[in-house]
């Protein structure tokens, strides 16, 4: 029976994105190791593309949908985690009470009677115990034992473990003889606003100092177990530096020989207004507030067309705003995978030639900071609802107070602005110099990242061959 050296655990597109983008999988392919790769959806064209050029193998692995693993990803945060001390956790909670728009009554009192179990438990800390007894109980499975088996790797490992699925695979990996785990972790948020991971592993692969940090802080993970590695996908960033494409800026019509704003959107959940200050800036630049040649790239997040945070009724909006400077790049996603974000390999290549070309990176608070700052750009916040005032629970105010989002606005990397008159100054201040705040910028970086970012993805590979050496 063929033994694989290394199996990665996607469940997530942007996971898949940080194996595949930089050829992370193929790279150890070409080390001379064995490589699985387990998803949720094997049929999944990007995978299979990917897999059969790299000559990685394929498996596929769905969770048993029964009640306890469609309802523990809303429940556990009641029973696990300090929910009113974590802004990210408890916005969910808000939003599931004050905001619901369902009529069911069941889905009405269902959070209200788990957030007053969520106060009991301080008085009697036995409910927790009995939740994770619970929840330990469902963490074994056999299809994942069975799995494993068949595919016997020496190194197990999990990119986003705090969904179930992956959680029993890690399971799984961890009653294993002669299996080592570790966890790679796809977001800079996931430690800090997804909750507690139901399972943890033998080693843990870090994006930079803040991760590591957050790994002894949360779990007490001794710093041997943790490897500072940078972050894979970003590597493509250092090639689009490099090679200064602008084929895609000329693809979308706009004048490579101009500077232009990317703007990064972000789900109506989040910022719900955004895409009033989107038409406030196209207006302003065909006004010409910021110079007779700016121009604007507008990218929607993912979660703006595709999963349950969409709105698709920005769409039309969106399109009206194209002019000779203004332009949309939609995300192109598998709308047919069952695996939620996944991407085209020539969409990442394109996002990231785009960014890299831009003066000026916006967004309300999600990845692409990183992913600018990395690429050497500003980054403006726009904590604001346009000229809108939503209460604290629904603003875009609310996400810089996010734990991790937190850790960057205070290092002054990024800039934030709470009204049009501040976006405005400091467009022009970055516009004016381009190294403003450059200090803090390369600091923020090394802080997420690490300054041998440009290298992730060959730490990534010389870790995982060392450690199968070791095995």
């Amino acid at each position: 029976m063929t033994r694989f050296d290394i199996a990665y655990i996607v469940s997530h597109g942007f996971a898949a994105r940080m194996v595949m983008q930089t050829n992370l999988l193929g790279r150890l392919v070409e080390k001379g190791h064995t490589v699985a790769l387990i998803v949720p959806d094997e049929k999944d064209l990007n995978l299979l593309n990917y897999c059969k050029a790299s000559k990685v193998n394929l498996f596929e692995f769905n969770q048993k949908n029964d009640f306890w693993s469609h309802q523990h990803a809303d429940s556990r945060k009641y029973f696990l985690e300090d929910l009113d001390k974590n802004p990210a956790l408890l916005e969910k909670h808000i939003w599931a009470t004050k905001y619901n728009p369902s009529k069911n009554i069941i889905g009405q009192l269902r959070p209200r009677i788990l957030y007053m179990v969520y106060k009991m438990v301080k008085y009697f800390p036995v409910i927790r115990t009995w939740y994770k007894s619970r929840e330990n109980k469902h963490l074994e499975s056999s299809d994942a034992e069975a799995l494993l088996n068949k595919i016997n790797p020496r190194i197990i490992i999990s990119t986003y473990p705090v969904n179930f699925t992956e959680a029993m695979l890690l399971r799984a990996g961890n009653n294993r003889k002669g299996s080592k785990t570790m966890i790679h972790l796809l977001s800079w948020d996931n430690i800090s606003c997804k909750g507690f991971f139901p399972e943890l592993a033998n080693e843990y692969i870090a994006w930079g100092q803040i991760m590591k940090d957050e790994f002894i802080e949360y779990y007490n993970i001794p710093e041997s177990k943790i490897h500072i590695c940078g972050v894979p996908h970003f590597d493509l960033h250092t090639d689009s530096i490099t090679k200064s494409d602008k084929s895609h800026i000329l693809q979308l019509g706009l004048d490579a020989q101009k500077p232009y704003l990317f703007f990064a959107m972000s789900s109506p959940r989040f910022a719900p207004s955004e895409i009033d200050i989107v038409e406030w800036l196209s207006k302003a630049i065909e006004n010409n507030l910021f110079g007779a040649d700016l121009q604007m790239v507008v990218r929607p997040h993912p979660q703006n067309v595709q999963g349950s945070m969409a709105d698709i009724s920005w769409i039309p909006r969106l399109k009206a705003l194209q002019t000779d400077r203004i332009k949309v790049d939609f995300p192109e996603l598998s709308m047919e995978s069952k695996m939620s974000f996944s991407m085209q390999a020539h969409d990442m290549v394109k996002f990231s030639q785009l960014l890299a070309g831009s003066a000026l990176c916006l967004n309300s608070g999600s990845t692409v900071s990183i992913d600018a700052l990395v690429c050497h750009k500003p980054v403006i916040l726009t904590s604001f609802d346009g000229n809108e005032k939503f209460e604290y629970w629904k603003s875009a105010r609310r996400l810089i107070s996010y734990t991790h989002l937190k850790k960057m606005v205070e290092t002054k990397g990024v800039t934030v602005v709470s009204n049009f008159e501040e976006l405005t100054s400091k467009i022009q201040a970055y516009l004016a110099d381009t190294n403003l705040h450059l200090i803090e910028r390369e600091m923020l970086l090394n802080m997420q990242c690490t300054n041998e970012q440009s290298r992730a993805t060959e730490n990534v590979v010389q870790l995982l061959s060392n450690v199968c050496i070791n095995e």
